[in-house]
């Protein structure tokens, strides 16, 4: 009897480790759909308002902060989900959640003197002359560029986003704590222009992150006549 009863317990074992590594799975999946489709959201609004998003801070109930962009309160916050037109799970100050129940930060650039967020000035700067400074990088070091010139990064800092401590997720999300909602929440956002996109491990990056091409944003502003 002790023999069956090991047995089941390892049966019973291994299918619970088989469902968590589906769930989580499922869970990135979702979250690489949701990146996606926050992009095209955020194409399509600077296709029809000439400018990108401000982010959402926690007391602005999931809008951009402040309305109709300019300098923004924060560089580095959350999806504007209200302003962008998104569905989907919120917390209890109306910040987007992704599949792990923690919001999307969102970061955007203040190059050319917060042109990217203010009406009318991307097109006035011109685009031979914008020069977005979002970098993402393969490590915390940033001495190995992927982009250097992302004029919006989307993050979701992944199934262990209330415990981490390795550098590169430190980077994206994690040097600073910034409260203050409704709620009395508080969350750890980045305090720099670096962010990192790297291979996932378990244990030590299992964040997803996603950025706007500078050239496909003045390509379908230039589609929508929004420049020249």
């Amino acid at each position: 009897m002790a023999i069956v009863l090991v047995i089941v317990g390892l049966m019973l074992g291994g299918l619970m480790m088989s469902l968590t590594q589906t769930r989580e799975g499922t869970n990135r999946s979702e979250a690489v759909t949701q990146l996606a489709e926050i992009e095209e959201a955020l194409y399509g609004f600077t296709q029809a308002n000439g400018r990108l998003p401000c982010p959402a801070t926690p007391t602005s109930n999931g809008a951009e902060a402040p309305a109709g962009g300019g300098v923004c309160t924060l560089q580095h916050g959350f999806v504007p989900s209200i302003t962008l037109g998104l569905r989907g799970s919120v917390n209890a100050d109306g910040l987007l959640l992704d599949p792990w129940n923690n919001p999307l930060r969102f970061s955007v650039t203040t190059a050319n003197g917060n042109a990217f967020t203010t009406s009318n000035q991307i097109k006035s700067v011109g685009m031979t002359a914008l020069t977005p400074n979002l970098r993402v990088c393969r490590e915390a070091a940033c001495t190995n560029n992927i982009t250097t010139t992302a004029p919006v990064i989307v993050l979701s800092m992944g199934k262990n986003w209330a415990i981490f401590t390795h550098a590169d997720e430190v980077e994206n999300a994690g040097e600073a704590t910034l409260g203050g909602g409704p709620s009395g929440l508080t969350y750890r956002i980045g305090n720099d222009n670096d962010f990192v996109s790297a291979g996932y491990s378990e244990t030590n990056f299992d964040d997803l992150i996603t950025w706007l091409s500078p050239n496909i944003l003045y390509a379908k502003m230039f589609a929508a006549n929004q420049l020249p």
